[in-house]
């Protein structure tokens, strides 16, 4: 299993995920169907969809920022002689 494939093929996904979740959010309220319990209803979804939308994101940016990060700290070691004096 190449796990660099793996990697962009999930975050690819991720992206779509939170796409979906934002359409979900942005889908209107019909003002005939104003039933006291489908407005509960309605709200607790966007707010979960908001929520999950939101953890997505930062989990998205944490997997993208795992090579960037690994890059940097290679180039900050110049190595333990200056150290040992």
């Amino acid at each position: 299993m190449d796990v660099k494939k793996t990697r962009e093929r999930l975050l690819k996904a991720a992206e779509n995920s939170i796409d979906e979740l934002i359409k979900v959010m942005n889908k209107k309220m019909d003002p005939e169907e104003l039933d006291p319990e489908k407005v509960k209803i309605s709200a607790s979804a966007y707010r979960l969809a908001m929520e999950d939308a939101m953890a997505m994101m930062a989990k998205v940016e944490e997997i993208t920022n795992v090579g960037k990060e690994d890059k940097s700290k290679k180039q900050e070691f110049f190595g333990v002689e200056d150290r040992i004096k």
